[in-house]
């Protein structure tokens, strides 16, 4: 695009709207009453959110929060449903102002989750081989621990021993890097 503002790719606009779903959902669920996925108005604000994320991509700044944006944009979608939502018409002003402020530490919760989850890349890089294996294992793997443990050669009390150290220093590493980021 034309200008000297850097602006983000539409498939790295594709890849966050669906890497974000779930805390979008959970944005909008806080602010929608009786939001139960697949059965009320807030899957109706969440596909808007959607579409008006994917429609004001040109104003996103790469390098932002793109949580934080998205909650914005989310909870502005929901004050909009609430005007337009004869169900909700009966509503006062002070549940405006708790809108905002469940948007607001919503937004203030996605900036921490970020700020977490780069820590815990940090932290990650920063393990061994035979660490980052464990932890692969532990998570994104569909084989048991059992039989892992079976696979290396170790009891499956030793292998759970290992990976809570792992996480232990894992735990610590990432409070240490946010204590030094706030500082």
């Amino acid at each position: 695009m034309a200008g000297s503002q850097a602006t983000i790719e539409d498939d790295e606009m594709v890849a966050l709207i669906a890497k974000h779903q779930p805390m979008l959902r959970a944005v909008i669920r806080s602010m929608v009453p009786g939001y139960v996925s697949g059965h009320s108005d807030g899957d109706d604000v969440l596909q808007e959110t959607n579409m008006v994320l994917w429609q004001k991509r040109a104003t996103f700044e790469p390098g932002s929060s793109f949580p934080a944006w998205a909650a914005t944009v989310a909870r502005l979608q929901v004050m909009a449903w609430r005007k337009r939502s004869v169900a909700h018409r009966a509503m006062t002003l002070d549940d405006d102002a708790l809108i905002e402020k469940i948007a607001s530490r919503a937004a203030e919760l996605a900036d921490d989750m970020d700020q977490r989850r780069e820590a815990l890349r940090h932290c990650l890089a920063g393990l061994t081989a035979e660490q980052r294996e464990l932890v692969q294992q532990r998570y994104f793997s569909k084989e048991s621990l059992v039989d892992y443990a079976a696979q290396r050669g170790l009891t499956y009390p030793t292998l759970k021993k290992n990976l809570e150290r792992v996480r232990t220093r894992l735990r610590k590493c990432v409070r240490l890097r946010l204590a030094a980021e706030a500082s």
